[in-house]
Parts: C-alpha cells; sequence; structure tokens
C-alpha cells in the first residue's frame, strides 16, 4: 500500500510544494531519492541527523523498532524526524530545507578565477574560468549563468559551453562592435585575468536541459553562439556513451561567426550517431522571415520521424517560435520542444 506524501521547501522565495507517492515498505528518503527528488543525506541510519524533516501533520513509522510517531504522541517533545529512519503510516504533510525536486539544482553564487580570454574566430571569445575546489556547483549540461560585473545592477547571462564535471567552466560571448554590453563584459573579464582577479557567478539557470540521458534522439538548433548551449549537452552525451542519433544544424549570419566548425566537424569523424549540419545565411540577400525559417527547414528536409525526437534549440525568440510552429505541424510533440525563450518571451503580435 502507497500513502500520498507533501514536502514543503522554506525559502526565500516563499514555500514550494512537492507531492509523491510512497509505499509502506520503503522510507520516505528511498521514495523521495527513486523519483530523482535531491535531499541531504549521510549515515542513512539516523544517527547524523542530517535528513531530518519536520513531520506537519499524519504519522509515520520511525527507527528500527518502527514507533508510531505523530503530533499528538504525548510523550514526543517534537515533530523532527529522520527521513532514513521513517515509513509513511499514511498521508503525511512533512517540511524539510534544502529539499530539491526532479530536475532542480541548488542556485550557488561563487567567486572564480578569470584563466583566459581567447578570441576564437571574428567576434568571438571563448572565456575559461577556474570554479573555487571543494564542492563545485552543480548544473545540468544546457543551463546558462549569471555574471556579475563589479559596480553594475544588470547580471550579464551566457550559456555554458563545458559539460558538467569539469572544474574549468566555459562560455562563448559574442562581442561585435554594435553589441556594447558584451564588449564591456570582455573588457572587464580580460582585466581580471591581468589583474589576476576574481569574477562573480551565479548558477545554475534554464530548464531547456538535459537531466537526465534522454532515451530518444536530439536534434540541436543553435544560431550563433547558441552553439555554446549545445556543445554542453552533446560532451556531456558523449561522455555517458550514448549511442542514439544526435543532429545538429548550426546557423550563423556569416562564415566568421561558425567559430568553432572544425570541433563540430570533428565530432562528426570521430562519433558514428553525430550528423553536423552548417547553415551559413547571405543576410545581404535573404530576408529576415526566410533568415529564421532557415534552420527548422533544413531539419525538416532532414528528419523522418519528428515524433521520437526531442528538440532543443538556441537563438532569438522569432526563430524559436518559429522553428516550434514549423516542427510541431509536421508532428513534433509541443512536450519535446525545448528552449529557455519559451520561459520568458512572447510571441511577437
Amino acid at each position: 500500500m502507497s500513502h500520498k506524501l507533501t514536502f514543503r521547501r522554506k525559502g526565500g522565495s516563499g514555500t514550494t510544494n512537492y507531492e509523491l507517492d510512497c509505499s509502506e515498505n520503503e522510507t520516505i528518503y528511498e521514495a523521495a531519492k527513486a523519483k530523482g527528488f535531491r535531499l541531504p543525506v549521510s549515515c542513512l541510519n539516523g544517527v547524523c541527523h542530517v535528513c531530518r524533516a519536520n513531520l506537519l501533520c499524519g504519522s509515520v513509522l520511525s527507527g528500527v523498532s518502527k514507533q508510531l510517531i505523530n503530533l499528538q504522541n504525548a510523550e514526543r517533545a517534537s515533530s523532527e524526524i529522520m527521513l532514513c529512519q521513517s515509513w509513511p503510516n499514511g498521508q503525511c504533510e512533512i517540511e524539510i530545507r534544502n529539499i530539491f525536486g526532479p530536475g532542480e539544482l541548488p542556485l550557488k553564487k561563487v567567486k572564480c578565477q578569470v584563466l583566459s580570454v581567447e578570441r576564437l574566430k571574428g567576434h568571438v571569445y571563448q572565456v575559461d574560468f577556474q570554479l573555487p575546489a571543494g564542492k563545485q556547483p552543480e548544473f545540468f549540461p544546457g543551463q546558462y549563468l549569471a555574471l556579475q560585473l563589479a559596480e553594475k545592477e544588470e547580471a550579464s547571462y551566457f550559456s555554458i559551453a563545458s559539460r558538467p564535471g569539469l572544474r574549468i567552466l566555459s562560455l562563448h560571448i559574442q562581442a561585435d562592435p554594435h553589441l556594447l554590453s558584451a564588449v564591456e563584459v570582455i573588457a572587464y573579464l580580460e582585466l581580471c585575468v591581468e589583474q589576476k582577479k576574481s569574477a562573480s557567478l551565479s548558477l545554475p539557470y534554464g530548464c531547456a536541459c538535459l537531466t537526465a540521458i534522454p532515451d530518444k534522439s536530439l536534434i540541436l538548433m543553435a544560431a550563433g553562439t547558441g552553439f555554446a548551449q549545445m556543445k554542453s549537452i552533446i560532451e556531456y552525451l558523449f561522455e555517458h556513451g550514448f549511442n542514439r542519433p544526435i543532429s545538429l544544424y548550426w546557423g550563423v549570419r556569416k562564415e566568421a561567426d561558425m567559430y568553432l566548425k572544425n570541433q563540430a566537424k570533428s565530432w562528426a569523424e570521430t562519433h558514428e550517431n553525430f550528423k553536423f549540419i552548417p547553415l551559413i545565411a547571405d543576410i545581404e540577400t535573404i530576408d529576415a522571415s526566410d533568415h529564421h525559417n532557415q534552420l527548422s527547414d533544413a531539419v525538416l528536409a532532414g528528419q523522418n520521424n519528428l515524433s521520437e525526437s526531442m528538440v532543443f534549440v538556441s537563438g532569438s525568440p522569432k526563430l524559436v517560435f518559429s522553428a516550434m510552429d514549423a516542427l510541431m505541424e509536421e508532428g513534433l510533440p509541443e512536450s519535446q520542444f525545448f528552449s529557455d525563450v519559451l520561459a520568458y518571451a512572447q510571441r511577437a503580435t
């Protein structure tokens, strides 16, 4: 028999509720872990108190002897329970700090050494940071971060170009002369390298990412430095031996913008399941609408079974929405289309 559990997490942004079912034969911690929740735990025998939580209502069986615990138990002075040694005895509500649902990671702020600022091609730069020693901030492949410049209120946001699990974290920043904010960021980071100063990062952000190894083929559509997001995903999948098809469609305005073309071509040469389709638009002869449709047209020409694919898109809102409409019209389920643009932008009217 299973029982409904409600976890409540209180934080600076308010209260977040999670629900899950837990069998009488598994501890609350085991049930939460099996369903992809992340919560603090250590000894697994109820001694260290790392997994302590407060029982708000309902009852549980606790400890080796499975003592009945509820808020009406006169012998119990506290509602505190240890999740690794508690079994549900009916519907329960539990309050716990530092629990994160499936696909969630804690947001962390870190000071990182700026190792290098290297111009890759054209006006695109790669910036490498060294994360601090010890427990490093976690992120999923495809997520992004915030860079806080000194004496500036607004942060700048960039996709993470490196895969998770590395101490070196990379960004790709396009700093054309007319992109004044990006030019300012590059100048600031070059000064950090010169003066051996650290930079402040907050991560992770974004929901267009991989929280687990997918069971479908992947179609990755990137415009310009949107390649950075796809690079993190691709290298993560290669690292984990992913063998389903991966198709990367990378569109740029001019040849100089395809700053890591040889890297993508190398992946295609060394991985049989990877296909690279470069698309270079001649902006002087292709109008804006055609330019935004170029990526989705290429996907539709090269893909036969969209219903069995996951699609990730990184680009302008107009590009993302046009791609979404075109692919869904040809059979892609909406639940298999991912872009962070959908979280903050609305369709143009």
